[in-house]
């Protein structure tokens, strides 16, 4: 079975594979990722208005003679052409990186997506009208070929800033694909979508409060937004407190959280909106003045039960009393594992460009891998979720009940996460995010 074939099958099988502690890449060769088709926009290509300004910013992708107007080279990596913001690699490594980012995010929510009984009441088929699904910042485009599985019925449009690896065999028919800069606005997309998913882009958006606001433009009435997000502070198991990085002045902090920390740096230097990204996402989506403030949820990991936020353990360290839990920790553990060391190698072109010496950065990777591999500390990964649903919300439509004390309820997927609770006020989300400040 070629490795595309093997793609297409885990695609449709979803998460349903075992662990392994070296997780096999979910990616294409060059030569298959350069047989990946795109429908024809319906936005059209590229126009300018009689200001100069961009009318429609979305790219129709036809064949592999495209793919170098779309990507360059960059200290031996492969960047996308479209944003100076984005800086991470577009090629097989990463592909294979996002891909077990991916995995390890979905078996942590339980699935596809929070708000489970809220998407699937929008997205039930309903005659006479097409449900759409929109996936912004859409990586590999393994989320959304997942969701044209599960939602045959329902078309779903993947954005990105460079070609996705997919072959057209394992691409569905009510699945495509477009090429463009969220920055650039999305106008053309307003008004059309009863599901936008927007996840890990955080760091590519400038301007984040209009990016917010347009990319909520994007629903239909009733519609649900999903953001997903990093928290670029790496957490311990001590009452996950935070996990200092290492320095000259402090060589016994953390390598992961050093990285981390340069690519938030980075980011920022480049023009990243990534402290209003971190603001906004933690107080919720209450107060957006276009979302129904009775479906807003901010959704994040923690242990302990006065605690508020989904953390994702680097590394097989994690352990719980049900074995069926146990073994959960350990895969989650090991893709993030990957993860973050692929993560350390794909940052190369961001430092250098940002003013690092390559070798400098190559230290900090092999300093990360040493980490990870002995685990004398016990390092989680932090993701911020938020969503809610654009007003009007049809009173007809079936609402999401959260009932809790302290503000906070644990989510129930098919094998519990532990370390997975929502919040259902601003208050109940901010006391948290402060409480993750007082630690620092």
């Amino acid at each position: 079975m070629s490795r595309a074939e093997r793609r297409g099958q885990l695609l449709q099988e979803g998460t349903s594979y075992q662990a392994r502690f070296d997780q096999s890449a979910l990616n294409f060769s060059p030569s298959e990722a350069g047989t990946s088709t795109y429908a024809r926009s319906s936005a059209g290509t590229s126009s300018r208005d009689e200001e100069g300004k961009s009318r429609v910013s979305t790219y129709s992708y036809l064949t592999d003679r495209d793919s170098a107007v779309f990507r360059r080279e960059v200290d031996g990596r492969t960047i996308n052409t479209l944003s100076d913001l984005y800086y991470l690699p577009s090629d097989d490594p990463e592909w294979s990186r996002l891909d077990k980012q991916h995995t390890a995010v979905v078996l942590g929510l339980g699935g596809l997506y929070p708000a489970r009984e809220e998407v699937q009441a929008i997205l039930a088929p309903q005659k006479g009208e097409t449900k759409r699904i929109l996936d912004l910042g859409c990586g590999t485009g393994i989320w959304a070929i997942q969701m044209s599985l599960e939602y045959p019925h329902a078309s779903i449009l993947g954005v990105d800033l460079a070609p996705v690896p997919v072959d057209c065999g394992a691409l569905p028919p009510n699945c495509r694909f477009e090429i463009d800069d969220i920055n650039l606005g999305l106008f053309q997309f307003h008004g059309q979508f009863d599901v936008v998913h927007i996840r890990f882009v955080g760091s590519g958006l400038k301007n984040f409060e209009d990016r917010m606001r347009d990319i909520h433009a994007c629903l239909k009435p009733g519609g649900i937004v999903l953001w997903i997000d990093a928290d670029f502070d790496v957490y311990s198991t001590e009452r996950f407190g935070y996990h200092p990085p290492a320095a000259d002045d402090h060589p016994g902090g953390s390598w992961p959280q050093r990285v981390t920390s340069e690519v938030r740096r980075a980011s920022l230097k480049l023009g990243s909106d990534i402290s209003a990204m971190e603001v906004a996402l933690d107080a919720g989506l209450w107060k957006d003045p276009s979302i129904d403030s009775t479906t807003s949820v901010l959704l994040s990991e923690s242990l302990r039960d006065a605690d508020g936020s989904l953390y994702l353990p680097i590394g097989q360290w994690a352990s719980h009393e049900d074995p069926a839990v146990s073994q959960l920790f350990r895969y989650v553990g090991a893709l993030m594992r990957q993860d973050f060391i692929g993560g350390a190698k794909s940052i190369v072109p961001l430092m250098t460009r940002v003013g690092w010496r390559k070798e400098v950065v190559e230290t900090w990777e092999r300093n990360l891998i040493q980490e990870l591999t002995e685990l004398k500390t016990h390092p989680v990964f932090r993701v911020r979720l938020a969503w809610g649903r654009r007003k009007p919300v049809p009173a007809c439509s079936v609402t999401q009940q959260i009932h809790s004390t302290a503000g906070m309820r644990e989510s129930s997927p098919t094998i519990p996460y532990p370390w997975f609770y929502l919040y259902d006020s601003e208050e109940a989300a901010l006391k948290q995010a402060e409480e993750r400040r007082e630690r620092k």
